[in-house]
């Protein structure tokens, strides 16, 4: 049982990590783009869209074969960027479930709540971002379960460069490689 725990665990957590998306993410319409406005279109505060971010989580859980059921992520999360380059994010994420191993049902009930801060500048393209000095700081209000597995923070330490597609309504983040993408609102 600890042995299916463990790597259902980590296979959840590898799929909370914010900036992940199965495959390419659609990008944004780009009729909702600013087009009089001299501020870059990241410029500002979006929301994270909990329930898109938590059907991608499912779905690349569920196409490992970990035999979760009931899964869900609940919360808020928030990006900020500023034009002068500063970006800051707010995260309060639960990710519950059950997992379930032949007559084994364990309970996964995970809050991951943080901030992470760091610079942000333009890319080499279009459609990506640079990241640098990127630092996450867990919400000391927030006691550990330590029965609780824990789920990885939306991280962007080591991460230079992110794919981002935006307009002035939607914003897509991804880090290489990652399983799926973060999708914000404004």
């Amino acid at each position: 049982m600890i042995r299916t725990t463990r790597l259902a665990t980590t296979v959840i957590a590898a799929g909370v990590l914010a900036g992940c998306a199965t495959g390419t993410p659609a990008e944004p319409d780009p009729s909702d783009d600013r087009s009089d406005d001299q501020t870059p279109c990241i410029v500002g505060e979006w929301k994270l869209d909990v329930p898109d971010y938590s059907v991608q989580s499912e779905a690349y859980v569920l196409g490992l074969g970990i035999p979760i059921v009931d899964f869900a992520m609940e919360g808020v999360g928030t990006i900020r960027f500023t034009a002068d380059g500063l970006v800051a994010s707010d995260i309060d994420l639960t990710t519950t479930g059950t997992i379930v191993a032949g007559d084994t049902h364990v309970p996964l009930n995970s809050q991951s709540s943080y901030n992470g801060t760091g610079d942000w500048s333009d890319g080499d393209d279009l459609s990506s971002i640079d990241l640098e000095n990127w630092a996450n700081v867990p919400d000391p209000a927030v006691p550990t379960d330590p029965s609780s597995p824990p789920i990885p923070a939306i991280d962007y330490t080591d991460v230079p460069a992110v794919m981002a597609f935006c307009t002035s309504k939607t914003l897509i983040l991804q880090a290489p490689g990652a399983p799926y993408a973060a999708q914000w609102h404004r």
